[in-house]
């Protein structure tokens, strides 16, 4: 199944759409106002909450985001290490081992699932943020969707951290 998520155009909570490649909806997510840890929760369109993604509230040198059930118990831990050549994720899920691997610019991921390739995301350059994941048939769609946001939040988290770290250290001169 192939499902484009993009940011809403105007969003203060950092809510999504996902729509199926004839632009039905499919999935919604909906974040949080204010949160330091970046909640975003995966609903079904009758408004049921699927699974919850959040970041780790501190983290150095190992960036951090958890996926929780609609339990609350956690079923994924994402984590992108602080040197890598390539944008790597590696994920401790209910499923089993998961990687997302991506080019150096960030636009082309592939998932492998113990070592079997599942699916595809591609990044698109817009003014927001927008993506399209394609899955192989069968896998929980909703959980890949949560993969995705939690991916993204921790993106947006590094973006948000070297323009902090880049402004302060430009104030000296």
């Amino acid at each position: 199944m192939q499902v484009s998520i993009r940011n809403n155009w105007i969003s203060f909570k950092g809510s999504s759409k996902v729509k199926d490649m004839n632009e039905v909806d499919v999935l919604e997510v909906e974040g949080k106002f204010f949160t330091f840890t970046q909640k975003k929760f995966v609903k079904s369109l009758d408004g049921n909450l699927l699974y919850m993604v959040r970041n780790k509230f501190w983290s150095f040198f190992v960036k951090k985001a958890f996926v929780f059930d609609k339990d609350e118990k956690q079923v994924a831990l994402v984590k992108r290490k602080f040197f890598s050549l390539r944008d790597r994720y590696f994920i401790e899920s209910s499923l089993g081992a998961l990687e997302i691997t991506g080019n150096i610019l960030g636009f082309d991921y592939h998932i492998l699932l113990n070592g079997e390739e599942v699916g595809h995301i591609s990044r698109k350059i817009s003014l927001r943020d927008s993506y399209v994941l394609d899955l192989k048939d069968g896998l929980d769609l909703p959980f890949f969707v949560a993969l995705v946001i939690a991916i993204d939040n921790i993106t947006d988290r590094r973006r948000d951290e070297s323009s902090v770290s880049f402004s302060s250290s430009s104030s000296n001169y």
